[in-house]
């Protein structure tokens, strides 16, 4: 896995969400990326997504898709990452975000 590729991405991408994320959960993603927990600060990413119905526009949809495609799964101990296709599918795709 190209550990470079997957943090920018990964800070790329939250940065792109930071302003539809709680203060709560951006700071857990943050933290996580800070700490080169990668992996958590994707799981928790891709959590928070499909679990609050937060909206996306394709291009951060295809975003995330390139993120999780990464991943070789299963990733013991992060079940967002391992249902990739299930996370993919259940985003709230919009053309305004």
């Amino acid at each position: 896995m190209d550990l470079v590729k997957l943090s920018r991405d990964a800070q790329v991408l939250l940065e792109r969400l930071a302003d539809r994320f709680s203060p709560d959960q951006l700071r857990m993603c943050r933290e996580s990326g800070q700490g080169g927990e990668w992996n958590e600060m994707v799981d928790i990413m891709c959590a928070v997504l499909a679990k609050h119905d937060v909206p996306v526009n394709p291009d951060e949809r295809d975003a995330l898709a390139d993120l999780l495609a990464l991943y070789p799964v299963p990733v013991e101990g992060y079940d967002y990452i391992n249902k990739r296709d299930e996370i993919l599918a259940a985003l709230t795709v919009t053309d305004r975000t």
